[in-house]
């Protein structure tokens, strides 16, 4: 029997199933409040823009990720430069630390602005302990490079390197012990977490991406919704929020807001990309 649990919810609600002081560590990519869907793809993009990207209230996130690591414990939660400084204030008044920064330096940059802007190679990982943690095995530096998983193997949208979360579940944990992904995507964590020994519960919103994930890790879902409720989960949002109050930067919005209105009719053709996903959708 697998040491990776699967199942499906909103990410409150799932850590508020955990008992206090239970979890070792919590290794994440939450969403960034930018309704994110890659424009890396020439032609048509395969994946559906990220669910619920702009319902992401990271206060009460960490408060119980703080409430549920035992002493000693930490996170490594995924961010972006320009969101960063927006999360931060909310990471003292849970009773957590940032330690540091680790830049995960990829193998190609983002397009972008061609003329006016350099090429975007890094992502940011915030390595937060609560309490006194330490490290295991050697003593890296905080900047990791790791290929990113090529476009034609990706199953999720911002899919993550399982080496890259192999090398941060092995940096903060022993083997047996308890690591936590409600932001699940496609499984990596849950198959990083597989290869180091460690036990991981996996939860995500998005009924298509659990699907993918259980297949991929060879494990069931452990608890099944209706289909309507399978539909709203899935459902893109379209209508973005006050920039004001999520941090996005207004000359963003309409580029967002175009992307996922150009890309409506293209979420029915995912299947064509990879063979989970044809599972899923087919």
């Amino acid at each position: 029997m697998s040491d990776v649990r699967l199942i499906q919810g909103d990410c409150l609600d799932v850590l508020r199933t955990l008992e206090p002081d239970s979890v070792d560590a919590v290794v994440t990519d939450p969403p960034y409040g930018i309704g994110y869907h890659s424009n890396h793809y020439k032609g048509k993009n395969p994946h559906a823009p990220v669910t619920n990207d702009w319902n992401f209230q990271v206060g009460l996130f960490l408060q119980e990720c703080s409430r549920v690591l035992k002493d000693g414990g930490a996170m490594y939660l995924f961010c972006r430069w320009d969101v960063t400084p927006l999360w931060l204030p909310y990471v003292g008044r849970a009773g957590l630390k940032v330690k540091t920064v680790v830049a995960w330096v990829k193998d190609n940059w983002s397009a972008g602005d061609l003329n006016g802007c350099f090429g975007n190679q890094y992502e940011q990982i915030l390595f937060i302990t609560k309490g006194r943690h330490l490290l295991r095995g050697r003593r890296w530096s905080n900047v990791w490079e790791f290929p990113r998983v090529p476009a034609a193997k990706m199953l999720h949208p911002t899919q993550k390197p399982v080496p890259l979360l192999e090398r941060a579940i092995q940096a903060s944990t022993d083997e047996g012990d308890f690591v936590v992904d409600c932001f699940a995507g496609s499984g990596s964590t849950g198959e990083a977490a597989q290869r180091t020994g460690r036990k991981c519960l996996l939860s995500d919103i998005d009924p298509k991406m659990l699907a993918i994930s259980a297949r991929r890790l060879g494990i069931h879902l452990e608890n099944e919704t209706s289909d309507e409720a399978k539909e709203i989960a899935a459902s893109p949002l379209f209508l973005p929020p006050d920039p004001s109050e999520w941090g996005i930067h207004p000359e963003d919005l309409r580029a967002v807001v175009d992307c996922l209105q150009g890309n409506v009719e293209r979420i029915a053709q995912a299947q064509s990309a990879h063979p989970l996903l044809a599972e899923v959708n087919g």
